[in-house]
């Protein structure tokens, strides 16, 4: 397995999307939000905010796909 969500297909998305509740998700967003500050984190919160926004992108806010 490897570390990136580039060559996941948009059922994989799906499923990840769908794996957190709306509320869940801003809990993530919000705990995320809290390391901003934190300089020594930067690059790895860009990196998560980036794979996030992909599920995101590529995903609707829908039940799975078929």
């Amino acid at each position: 397995m490897t570390n990136s969500i580039t060559n996941a297909t948009v059922k994989e998305l799906q499923i990840i999307r769908n794996f957190f509740t709306d509320a869940q998700w801003d809990v993530i967003d919000m705990a995320l939000n809290e390391f901003q500050d934190h300089d020594e984190y930067v690059d790895v919160l860009d990196t998560v905010g980036a794979k996030l926004q992909t599920v995101f992108d590529k995903t609707r806010d829908e039940p799975f796909l078929s």
